[in-house]
């Protein structure tokens, strides 16, 4: 869309004051083979339970979410290990992004488990135009009933599954792209990372606690979220971030080009993948964006 879309959008979900420049202070997050593990509660457990499409459910403020785990066979009880959040797109499920964003093709060899949660009531209007389903609200940080219940999943996982708690991470489509962003300006003591993809940028008031690496991934054909959008974020995480200039554009598959912009506070990077695609799920950003989010974790406490 156009200056008409990038408008409605702004209608749709609603438009916060200013970000900020995250703190240059901030834990310096070492390289990521430099970090150890940091083994959640669920390592003490002696058994494992594995599956590739584990359907759960859990009670958040007396309401009950849904949710799809992916715990790949190869896995070990005791052994710390990633979890990848992968959020869906409005009026989507959890089931979807399963079948369609690839991460389950790489578990098993790269070893980490992905939960895929579903999405509460949502509704959208513009004149005679209405966007409604499951999907995440992104309006506001502060009191936002979408981070109380990914909060709360992260805990259960945590105490269930072993989880290395300084690699978790976030992706997700469309809603669930901005829904990552919300996560990662509101709880960046919990996400390593995060990979939106097709997804844009509201200007909250995002004063991360530390500098976070994010790649976007965004195509120039997407008729629903103009790609102005997805350029607005990456303005505003190199910003965020204090970032210095882009570097040189680093061509990849299906014609798609990635900047990557170094000289980020505290050691954080902010990658900027644009293509020519539509409002679709890149075939080819799903190896990428492991690759990017298994390269960062939380530095020590």
């Amino acid at each position: 869309m156009r200056a008409a879309g990038a408008a409605f959008l702004a209608l749709l979900l609603g438009l916060l004051p200013g970000a900020a420049r995250a703190a240059d202070d901030a834990p310096t997050p070492a390289n990521a083979r430099q970090v150890p593990a940091r083994p959640s509660a669920g390592c003490k457990r002696s058994t494992l339970e594995t599956g590739r499409r584990l359907e759960r459910t859990i009670d958040v403020g007396g309401t009950e979410r849904r949710y799809i785990l992916d715990v790949p066979d190869e896995l070990e009880p005791g052994e710390p290990v990633p979890l990848l959040f992968d959020f869906h797109g409005i009026g989507h499920s959890g089931a979807g992004v399963w079948d369609v964003s690839g991460f389950r093709a790489l578990a098993p060899r790269e070893r980490f488990i992905t939960v895929y949660p579903d999405g509460a009531p949502v509704s959208f209007s513009r004149g005679e135009r209405t966007f409604a389903g499951r999907g995440w609200e992104i309006r506001t940080l502060e009191g936002n009933r979408d981070v109380a219940f990914t909060l709360a999943l992260l805990d259960r996982l945590e105490r269930e599954f072993c989880i290395d708690r300084a690699r978790v991470y976030a992706s997700g489509f469309s809603n669930g792209g901005y829904f990552s962003h919300v996560l990662a300006c509101a709880r960046a003591d919990r996400f390593a990372a995060i990979a939106p993809v097709g997804g844009g940028w509201l200007t909250w008031p995002c004063k991360p606690s530390r500098a976070v690496p994010v790649m976007i991934h965004h195509g120039r054909q997407d008729q629903v979220i103009d790609v102005a959008e997805a350029r607005r974020a990456e303005h505003a995480w190199r910003e965020i971030d204090a970032c210095a200039n882009g570097g040189p554009d680093e061509p990849a598959a299906e014609g798609t080009t990635c900047v990557t912009a170094n000289g980020c506070a505290s050691g954080a990077t902010v990658v900027y993948c644009e293509g020519d695609f539509a409002h679709r799920w890149p075939a080819d950003a799903t190896e990428r964006i492991w690759e990017f989010l298994r390269s960062h974790a939380l530095p020590a406490p």
